[in-house]
């Protein structure tokens, strides 16, 4: 009870275009899942590279409670960033405060920041390797 050649070969072409058709499929969905997680994150959640912006942002955070001041304001566009290798930013700005009696402070300041990866806009993401303020 042999069954013919041409039935064996029929056989095994039909099981080799179901496998070609299931691998099609796979990798459909995989490049869709893909491209969704690619087009869904956002700089704050995802793992990227800071810029100056954000180093900047950062640098506030870690300026704001050496002024002993509540009231300090930090220029948006007033600043100096460098960026070295290993994620190592170097930033110099200003803080404006008003004392006690009303009179304007401005500080002057010179922070170097790594980032150690992580969220950008955290602040443990990053380390002051350097504090300079005047």
């Amino acid at each position: 009870m042999n069954k013919p050649y041409s039935s064996h070969k029929a056989i095994k072409k039909s099981f080799a275009l179901k496998g070609l058709l299931l691998l099609f499929a796979l990798a459909l969905i995989f490049a869709a899942f893909m491209v969704r997680y690619a087009m869904s994150g956002s700089r704050d959640t995802a793992n990227g590279i800071p810029n100056s912006d954000d180093a900047y942002s950062v640098a506030k955070e870690f300026i704001r409670p050496t002024i002993k001041s509540p009231d300090v304001n930090f220029p948006e566009s007033d600043y100096q960033c460098a960026k070295k290798p290993d994620s190592v930013f170097i930033i110099k700005s200003y803080a404006e405060s008003k004392g006690v009696s009303g009179a304007k402070n401005v500080t002057t300041f010179e922070i170097t920041l790594r980032f150690f990866g992580g969220k950008v806009s955290s602040k443990d993401s990053w380390k002051v390797l350097n504090l300079n303020e005047d």
